[in-house]
């Protein structure tokens, strides 16, 4: 595969850093090497960064590569772990040297267009875990961020999953305040057609909820009528990862994705950071404040 050429670029100009989430076997290494191929076709610079421990082999080349320095059955081993917990402490010990990936990717920041970071299969130690955290807002702070969150079409032909998916995009949304886009992968195996109906006629995805006469149906329908208005903004796009259906649709859609980052999440963001900076000159004060009261304290004691 040749590489593009690096040209330095306007330093105004930052890369667009897309994170690939979604649960184990949806498609999220597949689409990251689709996607690679798609950008290095349109000769477009990009970084990609593995962070599942446990993968064996991935198609793409990894610029930086969790297992070049997390050794995942030596962890399971050392610590007595599940993979589970081999993955989670993996990531934890990655994320505290993460500030040398970030400097890393700094030096290059001038000639990428894109980031791509492949996650772990198992989608809660990512996105729930103070690792996930500390790497999604490292690269937030300093670059424009979209989550890919990948939905399996073949897996999601049951309304209650189809729930579950979006229940759970709906919450990666709140926890991290950023940018989400739906993925509806696999489209080569399965029409994706009613997955569109759920997506824009709640009325339609009501009547298939109705069906179902167990509590789980009754529980799915009042969840779907409260994220009725969340599924309806949240922009989605079906995609085959392995054939290339609608590749190039996505690659499109990134260039929009990215205006709407600094318009609608950054301000929110400055405000987040400056917050943060606030609390924590805070502390320090009172800190201060603290050792002044103990010196002044112990000094008096040791006169009398």
């Amino acid at each position: 595969m040749s590489f593009p050429k690096l040209t330095k670029r306007d330093p105004t100009q930052k890369p667009l850093v897309l994170f690939f989430i979604g649960m184990a076997g949806s498609g999220k290494t597949t689409l990251v090497h689709r996607i690679s191929l798609d950008l290095s076709y349109l000769k477009k610079v990009h970084y990609i960064l593995n962070l599942d421990p446990a993968s064996r082999n991935v198609p793409y080349f990894a610029n930086i590569d969790i297992r070049d320095t997390i050794n995942f059955k030596k962890v399971m081993k050392d610590y007595f772990l599940g993979p589970n917990g081999a993955i989670l402490t993996s990531l934890n010990l990655f994320s505290t040297r993460f500030n040398q990936v970030q400097d890393i990717i700094q030096a290059k920041n001038s000639f990428l267009d894109y980031i791509l970071i492949d996650t772990p299969g198992q989608i809660e130690i990512f996105t729930w875990s103070a690792s996930g955290s500390i790497i999604t807002e490292s690269f937030s702070r300093k670059f424009p961020v979209v989550l890919f969150y990948i939905i399996d079409v073949a897996r999601t032909i049951h309304p209650l999953t189809f729930v579950s998916n979006i229940l759970y995009s709906c919450s990666i949304l709140y926890k991290t305040r950023l940018p989400i886009l739906l993925i509806l992968n696999k489209a080569d195996i399965t029409s994706v057609d009613f997955l569109k109906e759920w997506l824009n006629d709640n009325d339609a995805f009501d009547n298939i909820l109705s069906k179902e006469k167990f509590f789980a149906g009754s529980f799915a329908r009042s969840l779907a009528f409260s994220i009725d208005i969340f599924h309806k903004k949240i922009p989605f796009l079906s995609i085959s990862a392995l054939s290339g259906i609608g590749s190039l649709n996505l690659i499109k859609f990134l260039k929009k994705i990215s205006v709407e980052f600094f318009i609608y999440f950054q301000e929110e963001l400055e405000i987040s950071i400056f917050k943060y900076i606030k609390n924590l000159n805070t502390k320090i004060i009172k800190n201060n404040q603290n050792k002044k009261i103990l010196k002044n304290f112990s000094k008096k004691n040791f006169r009398n």
